[in-house]
Parts: structure tokens; sequence; C-alpha cells
């Protein structure tokens, strides 16, 4: 069962989240434009990033093996508190992310979206647009927070509080999804930290809570 937060160990939460905070807006302000020219310029259509960029695919398809295996009674009793965190990992990062991409509202860097009727999504790269338009309906609309990442960090986080002797394996996802994300240019830099930091922060909440409601 998790042991309550020293002093310290909030303190030292607190300064990392702020460090995170801190980095997005710096990232907002003077890095994502130009780093999703340069993404731009490179062309990246490597197929390596792109299995890299859908890294959450294999942190969902290890979770959802660990939540049916508590089907059996061997390995309930193993796994139990692991896979119940991993269940409210994946229903809470689902609602943050919607709700989140709702509320910021950031164009993307690149146009995804042609659609003959809706248009063009508006993009940095095809329109010179990069802006935040609070609870603006519609994918062209839906660029912050990264959900790949937000997904990756928090299930990640979660496998790696439980099962450390595996920690190259949830760090290397973690790593994964920043390369692919940002080297195809699906994202903002600003983007994946905040997508980080969203997922971080979801999967130590769930952590530090769920002693209370899960025994």
């Amino acid at each position: 069962m998790a042991q309550p937060l020293s002093s310290k160990h909030k303190l030292l939460a607190s300064l990392g989240y702020g460090l995170m905070l801190l980095l997005i807006l710096i990232s907002i302000n003077f890095w994502d434009r130009s780093i999703a020219e340069q993404m731009h310029a490179m062309n990246n259509t490597a197929s390596l990033l792109n299995y890299f960029s859908n890294a959450p695919i294999l942190l969902e398809l290890i979770s959802g093996l660990i939540i049916l295996s508590c089907l059996f009674k061997k390995c309930r009793h193993r796994f139990k508190h692991l896979a119940l965190q991993l269940l409210a990992t994946l229903l809470i990062a689902s609602a943050v992310r919607v709700c989140a991409k709702f509320i910021f509202g950031r164009t993307w860097p690149e146009t995804w979206i042609n659609d003959i009727e809706l248009g063009s999504n508006p993009s940095w790269i095809s329109h010179g647009v990069e802006q935040f338009s609070p609870f603006a309906s519609g994918a062209a609309y839906n660029s912050f927070p990264s959900g790949h990442t937000l997904f990756t960090f928090a299930l990640a986080s979660v496998l790696l509080y439980h099962l450390p002797r595996l920690a190259p394996l949830w760090l290397a996802c973690m790593l994964a999804v920043i390369i692919g994300q940002l080297g195809l240019n699906y994202h903002y830099l600003g983007d994946i930290l905040a997508g980080a930091t969203f997922g971080i922060l979801i999967a130590h909440l769930v952590i530090i809570t769920s002693p209370r409601f899960f025994r």
C-alpha cells in the first residue's frame, strides 16, 4: 500500500510540476513554431517513427492483459491493485484528454484535415496560424495536449511504480512517443510536454489516492 507523501516528497513533486509548467510556457512562446518548421523541413516519414508515436498502443495492450488476468484467482491476488490503478488511470486519462483539448483549443502544427465541405484545418505550416481558441469545437483545435503522450506517460508511470524491474521498457516507451510525435510533426513540443505532465499527474494522483478506495 502506498505510504503518505512526506513534506520533502511533496515539495519535490511541486517543484517538478512547476518546472514542467515553466517549460511548457517557454516552449509555447519561444520554441514550438521554429521546431515545427524544422520537423516539416526534415519531412520525416520513417516507419520506425510511426511505431514510436504509437507507444500507447503497446501500453494499453499490456494494461488490458493485466486487467483481464484478474479474472483468474491466482493473478487477481498478485495484480489486483495494479489492475485497478491501470483501469482508473485509463478512465481518468480519457476524460482529461477530451476535456483538456476542448478547453485549450489549440491549432495543429500541420494540416491533417482536408475535407471538401469542412475545408482544411488551420495550421502553422500551411496557414501561418498557431493559436489557442478555448472551447472551440472540432478536430481542428485538438492539438493541446498530446493525447498519445498523455496516455503513454500515465500508464508507463503506473507500471513503473509497480514493476520497477521493467523500468527500461517503460522509460523507452516514454522516450519513443516523444520522438515519434515530434519527429512526425504531429504535435508541437509544448503539446508533448503538456501531455507528459498531465500523464504523470494522473498516475501520481491515482497511486496516492487509490489505497483509500481499493483495499
